[in-house]
């Protein structure tokens, strides 16, 4: 019975290989139709664009960001994620469940805080002797 399927927002940050990035509106369509197929319904795609990634994924630096707002059942999340891992092409992938009332994040707004080095939290839980 459909009635019994909580559907929820979701969304789903995905990396394509650069060199698949001129393959972007092909994944999208791809990535909807998985979507749609299972009752869920794509409600926004930011494409982000080709960005430097945080470290190197399969001997790549680059990668072009796709993110997706949709609204589904868990069993379609399942299966868009399948489709993921099994397209070649695509680097990496993360979906999370969002808040109704959010807006999407503007991907350049964040970068002040990724560009904080991170060794600084580590050190401060671990204090060394000084050597003499």
């Amino acid at each position: 019975m459909e009635g019994n399927k909580a559907v929820t927002l979701y969304e789903t940050l995905f990396v394509v290989h650069p060199e698949k990035g001129s393959r972007m509106k092909e994944f999208i369509e791809k990535f909807k139709k998985v979507i749609e197929g299972q009752a869920g319904t794509v409600s926004q795609v930011d494409e982000w664009g080709s960005r430097d990634l945080a470290y190197k994924i399969e001997k790549q630096s680059k990668g072009y960001y796709t993110l997706m707002r949709y609204h589904a059942s868990g069993r379609a999340v399942e299966e868009l994620e399948r489709n993921l891992k099994l397209t070649d092409g695509i680097l990496r992938y993360l979906t999370v469940r969002a808040e109704e009332d959010s807006p999407v994040t503007n991907p350049s707004a964040t970068r002040g805080h990724s560009e904080e080095p991170r060794h600084a939290v580590e050190e401060s839980g671990a204090k060394a002797e000084p050597s003499t």
